[in-house]
Parts: C-alpha cells; sequence; structure tokens
C-alpha cells in the first residue's frame, strides 16, 4: 500500500518542479522531459561515459537510446551511430530494423561483441 502513495507522491513532486522549471526556463522542462531526463539518469549512470557521449551524440539521439536495456546493443548503437554519422531519422529507423539483431556481430558471444565494439570505438573494423 505504501508503493502506491509514494508513486503518487512522486508524480507529483515531478509536476510540481516541472511547472516550476517551464515557467523560469521554457517548454524544454514539460513533465514528459523530467520524466525522460530520470530515465536517462538511471540508465546512463557512468559520467565519464556521459561526458563522451554528450559530446558525440545529441540529446535527440540520446533519448532513442533510453529504451534500449541491453547495455551491449545500445554501445553497438552509439559507437554505429557515431561511426556513420546517422542523422537521428537515421539512427531511428536503425533500431526500429532491429539492426542490431540482425547483423552477425549480435550471434557471438559477450566477450567477443565487446572485443569487435571496442574495435569500432578506435575504428579498427574487421569485416
Amino acid at each position: 500500500m505504501l508503493k502506491n502513495k509514494r508513486a503518487e507522491y512522486g508524480k507529483e513532486i515531478v509536476a510540481t518542479l516541472s511547472r516550476q522549471l517551464e515557467t523560469e526556463y521554457g517548454p524544454s522542462f514539460s513533465e514528459k522531459s523530467l520524466r525522460r531526463m530520470v530515465q536517462f539518469a538511471i540508465e546512463f549512470d557512468d559520467e565519464k561515459n556521459v561526458a563522451t557521449l554528450s559530446r558525440k551524440l545529441s540529446w535527440s539521439h540520446v533519448k532513442e537510446l533510453i529504451p534500449i536495456t541491453d547495455p551491449v546493443k545500445r554501445e553497438f548503437y552509439i559507437q554505429m551511430c557515431i561511426l556513420e554519422k546517422w542523422s537521428v531519422r537515421t539512427f531511428r529507423e536503425r533500431i526500429q530494423s532491429m539492426l542490431y539483431e540482425r547483423t552477425a556481430i549480435s550471434k557471438k558471444p559477450e566477450e567477443m561483441i565487446l572485443t569487435e565494439l571496442d574495435l569500432l570505438k578506435t575504428n579498427k573494423i574487421t569485416p
């Protein structure tokens, strides 16, 4: 029973904060945007990686990554987007078309995938 009360309380806090921030800073702080920011903070909890990511991808790109909970799959899309310089529209299309699942890399053991992703980061791509 307490969980429901806490959830309702949390919703009210975000809604109240959103109204205050929107008044002071504009529509970028809508309730939906704040919830997405919270989700981002939960999913991307490594400050060092976030700093690197924010230099290479736009917030619009990052928003597309938030629903991807598998860290290896997420890293694949990050590296491919950076390497291929995908627009947000192309990035979204690649995710929706399940590019990761359709590539040979997803069929390999996780250790091999991580090695391949490290190679992508240094632009030493293997066939």
